[in-house]
């Protein structure tokens, strides 16, 4: 019987095969991830020891170690808009 639990539910039972969510099944949200993991990379401390270890220029007002975590971030945020959009 499918809904007894004492007997396991088999793909042969006519259920699709387990597939995790964890891994994108298009090729849009392959993208997504790769940009996402790369742009948050920018983010931590080894990347931005070698890119953004300085304070001069200043950019409006923020010294550039504060906009380039800025334009970063707000990159991340516009991978998971656009990654959005493209699921919908």
């Amino acid at each position: 019987m499918l809904g007894d639990r004492r007997s396991p539910v088999r793909p042969a039972d006519g259920y699709p095969p387990y597939r995790s969510h964890l891994w994108p099944r298009t090729r849009s949200g392959r993208i997504a991830v790769i940009a996402f993991l790369a742009l948050f990379a920018l983010t931590q401390p080894p990347a931005v020891f070698v890119f953004a270890n300085r304070t001069e220029p200043w950019i409006l007002g923020f010294p550039f170690l504060y906009a380039y975590l800025f334009i970063i971030y707000v990159l991340l945020i516009a991978v998971r808009l656009w990654a959005r959009h493209k699921s919908l």
